[in-house]
């Protein structure tokens, strides 16, 4: 592990890239739409400074979104290369890496880019608690001087607006509506990212959606909604981990619903599990199984046959319901 672990500005983040030529970033395992907009978005700005700028991540984007925004096509699974800097970005905690977390652990010049408020695993810490990380790489931009056209304005609003639920949960503020009013005017395309993140769906994905309901089950008179999904499942219906991810919405907004829960088999007994909270703090929960993210929606992964991971699920979230 590294000695020192410090914090950083924007101004003085912005000073490190602008002395540093080759960058490799991490986007976080089982990527969603701020990881995936800020990780891009720091691609873009460091290239058109003339940087070197390779993107890992040890889970593809969905097939939708790589169809929907080609730039996603572009991430790697597989790591290789010489760098000066790493950069973890929008991940808490140094295991949001995934398989890359050695490889990073064990490199010297490391940066993390991140909002979320966990402990600092990085040597370079530009950790501020905002609603998504695009908002930093925003203020980044705007400290780089770098003009933002439309490409880069889609990729920012990404962030900003999934990671708000569409401008819908409570960590919304003014400062959000005034960054995505200045995305609009340079052009980001708003309703293609709304479409893709919130509207469009696979057929793979709504036959899903049919099963994981169909076993719905209930805890605690309602106040826990518990579905799932296995590896069989997604075989049968030709489909990929990243089309499960809207599906927790179904559970918490059932009314009597505090706690949405989706688990998903990720590889054999190993359940990507995705929490969501009502007016109840899911991330402590998720972080009794190593995991972590928002207070009202968070994830971990959980080891174990189905019915045990369930019933360690049940028994944690009942000791605050």
């Amino acid at each position: 592990m590294k000695s020192i672990k410090k914090a950083i500005t924007v101004s003085q983040l912005a000073e490190l890239l602008s002395q540093r030529s080759r960058f490799a970033l991490f986007a976080h395992t089982n990527p969603d739409g701020d990881t995936l907009g800020a990780t891009i978005a720091l691609s873009l700005v460091l290239r058109r400074l003339g940087k070197y700028v390779r993107i890992f991540c040890d889970t593809q984007a969905s097939d939708k979104l790589r169809n929907a925004f080609s730039e996603m096509t572009e991430i790697e699974s597989v790591f290789d290369g010489k760098y000066d800097v790493m950069i973890a970005v929008d991940c808490g905690d140094i295991n949001r890496t995934g398989e890359f977390a050695s490889v990073y652990d064990a490199f010297g010049e490391t940066v993390t880019v991140d909002h979320h408020g966990g402990e600092y695993f990085s040597k370079y810490n530009l950790v501020t608690r905002y609603a998504s990380t695009c908002q930093i790489v925003y203020e980044l931009v705007k400290e780089m001087a770098v003009a933002i056209d439309p490409l880069l304005a889609t990729y920012l609003y990404m962030g900003l607006c999934t990671d708000t639920g569409n401008f819908s949960h409570n960590n919304t503020d003014k400062n959000c509506f005034l960054m995505a009013a200045e995305l609009c005017e340079c052009g980001a395309e708003t309703e293609k990212v709304n479409r893709v993140f919130f509207k469009d769906v696979t057929l793979p994905e709504v036959r899903l959606l049919g099963r994981a309901l169909g076993r719905l089950r209930t805890y605690y008179d309602g106040r826990l909604v518990l579905m799932y999904l296995t590896q069989k499942d997604l075989k049968e219906f030709d489909a990929d981990i990243g089309a499960t991810s809207g599906i927790v919405q179904y559970a918490i907004n059932v009314d009597s619903a505090k706690i949405g829960v989706m688990l998903t088999e990720y590889t054999p007994n190993t359940y990507k599990v995705s929490m969501r909270g009502k007016d109840f703090s899911v991330r402590e929960v998720c972080r009794e199984f190593g995991g972590g993210g928002h207070m009202y929606a968070s994830g971990c992964m959980i080891s174990g046959f189905l019915e045990d991971v369930i019933d360690k699920i049940v028994r944690v979230a009942g000791y605050t319901l």
